[in-house]
């Protein structure tokens, strides 16, 4: 995607991750060590790098990029991304395109930060949704709390009348699932909802998918392209 924009924006583009890291992860299981998002970001032609995390996850990340030859294009926030969102928001140049890749473990990232990090910005989404990890296993928990974790994650408690509609689990994260994307519709985003990756374990388990929203129409182009995908391909949600 960085190539296929990076010649109409004249290479002003940004990367921004929230939940950058350490830099390098370990698959469980198998113990092998695999790149992180920060360290594969920098591979590609942005022109600005904006990492986020707390201070002792960002310490390690700092030492590792330490060496590289990007390092003074990157501008580390320290942080939790909802707390320090308007920082993040102030290190991105205004005339940049941005990229911003939100990878939570879970229900971490409050849809207000998403609005305040794309208002009044051209920027592109791609989102790991945690629906199946940190909605479905949770549903009964979020119904019970009176103040409930789903409830920032949405942005408002619209989600307990999902609930309230009845059906089995599935069916009612289905609904919220639904409700999440027309938020972003509503924000002016286009999601492609037949180019979702979903992510299951090694029992098919569905664990959570990855999304990807633009301002723009052809950012659906650019997707396609970067996963590989066939424009009559089809990536169902099968909960």
């Amino acid at each position: 995607m960085a190539r296929g924009v990076g010649k109409k924006w004249d290479a002003k583009l940004a990367y921004i991750d929230l939940f950058a890291g350490p830099g390098r992860s370990v698959i469980r299981g198998t113990q092998e060590e695999v790149e992180g998002s920060p360290t594969l970001s920098l591979r590609y032609n942005f022109t600005r790098y904006i990492f986020v995390d707390k201070p002792e996850v960002l310490s390690s990340l700092k030492r590792r990029l330490s060496g590289h030859a990007k390092y003074s294009q990157i501008v580390f926030v320290e942080g939790d991304c909802n707390n320090v969102i308007a920082r993040v928001a102030s290190a991105l140049p205004a005339d940049h395109l941005g990229l911003a890749f939100i990878d939570p473990t879970g229900l971490q990232i409050q849809f207000r930060t998403v609005q305040r990090l794309v208002q009044g910005r051209k920027i592109d989404l791609l989102m790991t949704l945690q629906f199946g990890m940190g909605i479905k296993r949770n549903l009964n928990q979020y119904i019970r709390a009176e103040r409930a974790t789903l409830t920032a994650f949405l942005g408002n408690a619209d989600w307990r009348e999902d609930a309230g509609a009845g059906g089995s689990a599935s069916q009612v994260v289905r609904r919220i699932t639904n409700r999440y994307m027309r938020q972003l519709r509503d924000l002016g985003y286009h999601t492609f909802r037949d180019r979702e990756i979903e992510i299951r374990n090694d029992q098919n388990v569905f664990l959570y998918f990855m999304a990807f929203a633009s301002r723009h129409p052809l950012g659906g182009r650019f997707w396609r392209e970067a996963i590989r995908i066939e424009w009559t391909g089809q990536r169902q949600m099968d909960y």
